[in-house]
């Protein structure tokens, strides 16, 4: 039995989820217990099982995720990656309690917030000895090929020109989830004197250009935090468009047919600091999200497709994705008269999807989500070639 899944995003002091993780494995390996019977278990992480990059240890020194990869920088890795083991420490003993067990398999593949484990030895093995209790150097790839089951996972953020590049150097996303996500919600609390009840959630608000309406809901409808807030994300986009980080990922984009989506991004920064998206329609943005995140999904799929058109993945007739947080599967045809599907594996963080159908303003349902996908070996008693899981979980509040 093969199971996949992605995008934990572990931090090591940003907000944690309702359910503790340790619980939530707990939970999940109840009902893969049910379905695998006495099968061999692997599990495949696809990526972002930690988030280096959310992290406010980064604001306390000098270097940043975005920096080239140097030993001083890759010692904050480290320090990251062991501060998500302790805090963690429960999760991780329950996975690998599972390993030691011989009742499961572990396989990692990176995705871009973890990226920078491929530069960090430490970090990897310490985090494979959490995992498993193997203790070893141990290298994770970028995409691994499970024949035995026609499946190909890799993490999709290479499909994503925000969050990768062509060169290997630190994407926009790095740039962007640091200066602008992580340092957001402290410099509003500072900016009002006070807290705001799930301030830290704002990474988990799609569209981010929806968070005026976030915040509407989160503040109970005091109007009074409007403003604040807005000037606190003027002052964050003016500091991240002056970046020379930024300044530099710019120039290097390109233009394809007279269209550049790097002068897109930053028009809607731009956008972002003004009146603009304040007095805009709700409906109508979060519409157009909807419409954007469509064409993000599609273009997963038809990258996959093509990738497994290629002669190097001949047999393949899965692929298996992680990065979007939107679990889906989309058939892509046929290979060799056999189905072939693209999936994503979704996310077991928490997600604020906002509601546009009722009259008034939109709100915010927050779930916690848990995706998975499960392909069983030739001869299940039950016939089955695969699973496709993804369920929610709402708090009472």
């Amino acid at each position: 039995m093969l199971l996949f899944i992605s995008d934990i995003h572990l931090t090591d002091d940003l907000a944690g989820p309702p359910v503790p993780w340790d619980k939530t494995f707990e939970r999940f390996w109840t009902r893969i217990e049910a379905a695998r019977g006495d099968l061999p278990t692997q599990l495949c992480i696809v990526g972002d099982f930690i988030d280096i990059v959310r992290s406010t240890t980064w604001l306390t020194g000098e270097h940043r995720p975005y920096h080239d990869p140097s030993p001083a920088m890759i010692g904050v890795v480290d320090t990251i990656v062991d501060n998500v083991l302790k805090r963690e420490a429960a999760f991780f003993a329950a996975i690998r309690e599972k390993v030691e067990a011989g009742s499961l398999e572990v396989t990692y593949v990176l995705g871009n917030h973890d990226r920078l484990m491929a530069h960090a030895p430490a970090a990897r093995r310490a985090l494979w000895k959490a995992l498993t209790g193997d203790d070893r150097p141990v290298d994770f790839p970028d995409q691994h090929a499970f024949s035995s089951h026609d499946v190909l996972a890799f993490h999709g953020h290479t499909g994503d020109f925000i969050c990768s590049s062509r060169d290997g150097r630190a994407p926009l996303s790095d740039i962007f989830g640091l200066e602008l996500i992580v340092r957001f919600p402290n410099a509003v609390r500072a900016r009002i004197g006070r807290d705001i009840p799930h301030l830290d959630d704002i990474d988990d608000v799609r569209p981010i250009y929806a968070v005026p309406a976030w915040i509407r809901q989160i503040s109970g409808g005091d109007k009074t935090l409007i403003g604040p807030v807005g000037d606190t994300w003027t002052e964050l986009v003016e500091e991240f468009l002056d970046n020379p980080h930024f300044r530099e990922w710019m120039r290097e984009q390109r233009t394809v047919a007279g269209i550049s989506p790097a002068k897109r991004i930053q028009t809607l920064l731009n956008l972002s600091r003004t009146r603009v998206m304040a007095k805009a329609s709700d409906k109508r943005l979060t519409r157009l999200f909807k419409t954007m995140q469509h064409v993000f999904d599609g273009r997963f799929a038809e990258r996959a497709a093509h990738k497994l058109g290629k002669p190097k993945y001949k047999g393949l007739r899965y692929v298996v994705n992680g990065h979007s947080h939107f679990p889906s599967m989309t058939p892509l045809g046929h290979i060799a008269g056999k189905p072939a599907v693209y999936f994503n594996s979704g996310t077991w963080r928490t997600v604020h999807q906002i509601g546009t159908h009722a009259s008034g303003r939109p709100t915010f349902l927050p779930y916690h989500a848990m995706s998975y996908i499960a392909f069983f070996p030739d001869g299940d008693p039950m016939g089955r070639d695969f699973e496709w899981w993804t369920g929610a979980m709402v708090a009472r509040g």
